[in-house]
Formats: C-alpha cells, structure tokens, sequence
C-alpha cells in the first residue's frame, strides 16, 4: 500500500496512516475523536488492534460513543452529561454504575441524553 496515494485507500487505511503521521510526531498523548466513525466493520478491528498495541508510554484519550468499543479498550473512563462530568472510574465501576445505566446504557427516562 505504501506505493498508493491516500485519495485511492480505503477509509479505514486512511484513519491507521492518519494515527501512523501521529505516532511519527513520537507523542506522549494520542487523542482520538471517535476514531471508528464510519469505518466498515472488516475495517474496525484492525484500527482497533493498532491503537490497542501503542506503546505503554503513549497515553490515548478516546472520545467515543460505541459503548462497546470503549468497554473493551479503556483502562479508565470519565463519563461526560452535557459536558460536566457524571462519574469516572474502571470499566467494571462504570458499567455498574446507577447513573451512567440512566443516561448512557439505556435504563430510565434518560437514556436519551
């Protein structure tokens, strides 16, 4: 691939070499704005899979609304409403947590938000 231009990749290829110009800049913090949004599904899991193998010295700050995403990578979470924070936790303390099932998962009038 590396002898195709960008325009000619598909579109999960063009997010990995956007992260690879990223990761080039060597950066102590990668931040990611919903990077799987409209990425096909065959695509997903090898953007998924690189990010997951970033060296332990880059910190990643993911901002994503694919639950299922964010539960199986993050490490820590900060649950944002409206901006202000709602909670911030493991995976395992979100998952269980009363207000985020409310407003995030689905349970209660909120779930909406």
């Amino acid at each position: 691939m590396a002898q195709q231009q960008v325009k000619h990749l598909a579109y999960g290829k063009r997010r990995l070499l956007e992260i690879a110009i990223a990761l080039a800049c060597e950066p102590r913090v990668l931040l990611l704005d919903e990077p799987v949004a409209g990425v096909p599904a065959g695509e997903r899991e090898e953007l998924l899979q690189t990010v997951a193998a970033l060296p332990a010295d880059v910190s990643v700050l993911l901002i994503e609304h694919d639950m299922d995403l964010v539960f199986s990578f993050a490490d820590r979470m900060t649950v944002l409403v409206n901006g202000t924070l709602l909670t911030e936790g493991d995976p395992e303390t979100i998952a269980n947590d009363p207000k985020v099932k409310e407003v995030y998962l689905g349970h209660g009038e909120a779930a909406h938000v």
